[in-house]
């Protein structure tokens, strides 16, 4: 339990520990999740693999100086060699080869721009997939990373918080069109702009706008919303992945629909990626401050928030088991 937020820092499900783009075929970088050490490489093919650190040898971190030789990871102190599966294929010297020289590996799945790792306490391995989003005709990925002390669950929560987006973010409250639609390890609510929702001191103008919020897992908050009836094409994530008990990544990907003409789909994309990020950026205040309330005082308009948290508590059975 972290000391402010007050809730199990590490839920069960798909994370994101690295974009796509971060990680050239040979490549081997250090990680830091889930209060572990982690190496992640990419193997000759271009697989991404991500391995507990250290060498089950002599405890080299094999993030730091190993390398990639075709699909297997070198370790830099005594050259032993790990396949894609974490078991020792060879060592340069010796004869037999320890029956515990296992890197343990961790499942990766690497979609539309990310990588990510499933995280169980218990090591089980996963029962769900992330979804395969429509992406036909979306531009490439644009994607910014911050590192904020926050919980994963709190960034989440977001997306069913319809108050916070007149405050926070300068647009008008939204309002649910329906009951939010619960699918195992999905959550969607479709949602629009509301000018009449708030008092009339405090409404303002601005484009109506209209779409879907999201969380697929624990670990990823989502929107399509755009300007309602202009045809626009938009998807905005944000991978909230936990580094250690008080802290969390926030990885945010933008991609939009392209448009006829190329030079229009940039600007857009540009436009609306960096609006989204400071949008995000405006959160981080909150988030790193705020406390967690286990039962807080909503009003008759918030019951999405209380449907979230019983739909986001599947994720912890890991730790109400034990």
């Amino acid at each position: 339990m972290t000391r402010r937020i007050d809730l199990p820092p590490y839920p069960r499900g798909w994370f994101a520990v690295a974009s796509s783009d971060d990680l050239a075929p040979g490549e081997v970088r250090p990680l830091r999740y889930f209060g572990r050490d982690l190496v992640l490489f990419r193997t000759a093919k271009g697989d991404a693999r991500v391995f507990d650190a250290y060498c089950p040898h002599l405890g080299a971190h094999l993030g730091h100086g190993g390398s990639v030789d075709g699909d297997e990871l070198v370790c830099p102190f005594h050259g032993w060699r790990f396949g894609e599966d974490g078991v020792c294929t060879g060592m340069p010297y010796g004869k037999r080869i320890p029956s515990n020289a296992t890197a343990p590996a961790w499942e990766v799945r690497e979609k539309h721009g990310v990588v990510m790792v499933w995280h169980s306490r218990n090591g089980d391995a996963p029962d769900w997939e992330m979804p395969d989003f429509d992406d036909a005709n979306w531009t490439s990925p644009v994607s910014r990373t911050w590192t904020i002390s926050g919980h994963t669950q709190e960034v989440c929560e977001s997306t069913a918080d319809f108050g916070h987006f007149r405050f926070i973010h300068q647009t008008h409250v939204m309002r649910p069109l329906a009951e939010p639609k619960l699918d195992g390890p999905w959550f969607k609510i479709p949602m629009e702009s509301d000018p009449d929702a708030l008092v009339p001191e405090l409404r303002m103008e601005g484009p109506i706008t209209a779409g879907h919020g999201f969380c697929f897992g624990p670990g990823l908050t989502a929107a399509d919303i755009t300007m309602k009836g202009s045809g626009l094409e938009a998807m905005q994530r944000l991978y909230v992945t936990p580094v250690d008990e008080e802290h969390v990544e926030l990885r945010g990907v933008v991609t939009v629909g392209r448009l006829d003409d190329p030079a229009a789909t940039d600007e857009y994309a540009r436009g609306l990626s960096e609006a989204v990020f400071d949008q995000w950026e405006a959160d981080v205040p909150i988030w790193e401050h705020k406390v967690y309330r286990e039962t807080p005082a909503l009003n008759e308009t918030e019951s999405e928030i209380a449907v979230f948290r019983r739909w986001y508590a599947q994720f912890y059975g890991e730790y109400q088991s034990r």
